[in-house]
């Protein structure tokens, strides 16, 4: 039989360890939320970015091999136009995977390498 302050001890401890993983969840799911969101505005800035220049856009319809910075691997991506900004050429990608289909900007003839495994 345990006594009055081990059992309140052990209360306390099991308090601290169901807060820790509240939080632990809480954070995941916000890390969540700010990747999708981050990537729903990026492609919504480069739609807007595309809309406002379209006599210097072109629609090829090649893929290339690169790194998707959503799925952090090498990806078959569409290349879906190329924009000018800031008078340097960007070509806007789609990743091919149907999951993800991120859309961002790469510098136009610029190689890209794939990351560092974490």
């Amino acid at each position: 039989m345990s006594s009055h302050v081990e059992q309140a001890i052990a209360a306390r401890i099991a308090r601290v360890r169901a807060e820790e993983e509240r939080k632990r969840a809480e954070r995941a799911e916000f890390a969540a939320a700010r990747t999708a969101g981050l990537a729903r505005r990026h492609a919504q800035k480069l739609h807007h970015q595309t809309a406002r220049s379209p006599e210097e856009t072109t629609v090829p319809a090649a893929l290339r091999s690169v790194c998707c910075p959503a799925c952090r691997q090498e990806r078959l991506a569409r290349l879906m136009t190329t924009i000018t900004v800031g008078g340097m050429p960007y070509d806007v990608l789609r990743c091919a995977v149907q999951e993800c289909e991120l859309l961002w900007c790469v510098r136009a003839n610029r190689p890209r390498t794939v990351p560092a495994a974490a």
